[in-house]
């Protein structure tokens, strides 16, 4: 609901979450822009619950990092980014 709020009123939106699963693409179709996890590494859950507000902490500063960068990039004509395939030699 938050996402589709969001693109109604022209705001991009970016989620952190704990993982990616697999069919995580999917979350596009409902207004989220870019999807990223906030775990560093593979953990347990006890240690990643216990350790969750400092992974979300350095999340967010790597995703404003990131959009920082990209601000400072030159403005030029760019074919759309879907983020759902991927060559072969990814997978």
């Amino acid at each position: 609901e938050v996402a589709r709020r969001a693109k109604l009123s022209g705001r991009p939106v970016l989620v952190l979450a704990g993982t990616i699963g697999a069919g995580a693409h999917a979350v596009r179709s409902v207004g989220v822009d870019a999807y990223s996890s906030i775990l560093p590494a593979p953990m347990s859950m006890t240690e990643a619950l216990g350790r969750g507000g400092e992974f979300l902490t350095d999340a967010t500063e790597r995703a404003l990092r990131m959009i920082q960068l990209g601000s400072r990039l030159p403005l030029q004509a760019a074919a759309p980014v879907s983020g759902t395939h991927r060559p072969s030699s990814v997978r």
